[in-house]
């Protein structure tokens, strides 16, 4: 399997022994150009990556590492830090335990997706030389980054896009377009797998008037949910065109929701969709940096 990033040619050899979804490939595929690309590493690069079960991975702890129990990932580089330029890099091989990995998104309470590609991170930076075990301060540098990249990734691991249309459809059903008729349904989804309704309210004196990416959002916050609790918003309009949010909203969106969070926009019909983040949205925003500059 291959994919092209920029300069980069990146090949992962995937294996599956424990028979999981098959869109994992494609997941990690897009987890391992985005973490190359984080960390500017340039050039032709292949990987092994592996699935197995837990007896195969305590096997595999007990042989390397002495260790007696199955972990949630292994890493073994073929060198770590600094590369000899080649015509091809082989990084070397990480494998990952998903019945481990699904036990630990439980206990974290996120997606069994986002605690994969967690550790696929972790794997990739033990290959470029990053460690936590030494002390402190590197465990601490580590998971930083580690954090950061899976933070950034332009992969949302916990919208279900049947979920969020059935909840736009009943969004958009109270919408209260007295004027112009025009029905918006919005809504807000959250880390905790809630998804947050709103929809347009018209008012005689125009200005008084809110649009449903707004309401969801407010709503949302008068919650007690914040900027980091969201993780996509969802649209709707009554046009057969896909209708962006208008100025004002994406002003708003820009401070209330992280910059890299997705937008899903639909048409009337939900024949038609655009997927944007809210950085793609407004390019510029006007921020409170902005105000004390």
């Amino acid at each position: 399997m291959k994919m092209m990033e920029k300069e980069n040619t990146l090949t992962v050899d995937y294996l599956d022994k424990t028979g999981q979804k098959k869109d994992l490939e494609k997941m990690f595929d897009e987890v391992f150009a985005y973490t190359l690309s984080f960390l500017k590493k340039e050039g032709k690069f292949e990987l092994s990556l592996s699935l197995v079960g837990e007896e195969e991975m305590h096997g595999l702890n007990l042989k390397y590492r002495k260790m007696d129990r199955p972990t949630d990932v292994l890493t073994f580089a073929y060198r770590e830090a600094d590369f000899i330029p080649e015509p091809v890099t082989d990084l070397g091989c990480i494998i990952l335990c998903p019945a481990i990995a699904k036990k630990q998104s439980k206990e974290f309470k996120h997606p069994f997706r986002r605690e994969l590609a967690f550790l696929f991170i972790h794997g990739l930076l033990h290959i470029f030389g990053y460690e936590h075990h030494d002390s402190e301060k590197q465990a601490e540098e580590m998971f930083a980054l580690q954090n950061k990249i899976l933070d950034t990734l332009p992969i949302d691991f916990y919208t279900d896009s049947k979920k969020l249309i059935a909840n736009l459809k009943i969004a958009q059903s109270h919408s209260l377009a007295t004027y112009s008729h025009f029905k918006v349904g919005a809504v807000v989804v959250t880390k905790d797998g809630k998804y947050h309704q709103g929809f347009n309210i018209e008012n005689s004196s125009y200005p008084a008037s809110m649009c449903g990416e707004r309401v969801a959002l407010f709503s949302t916050y008068a919650q007690g949910y914040l900027k980091d609790d969201i993780v996509a918003l969802g649209l709707v309009t009554s046009s057969s065109n896909v209708g962006t949010p208008c100025g004002v909203c994406r002003q708003v969106m820009s401070e209330l929701m992280n910059l890299d969070c997705p937008v899903y926009i639909y048409n009337k019909t939900f024949k038609k969709s655009l997927s944007k983040t809210v950085r793609e949205l407004l390019p510029y925003t006007f921020t409170k940096e902005d105000l004390l500059a």
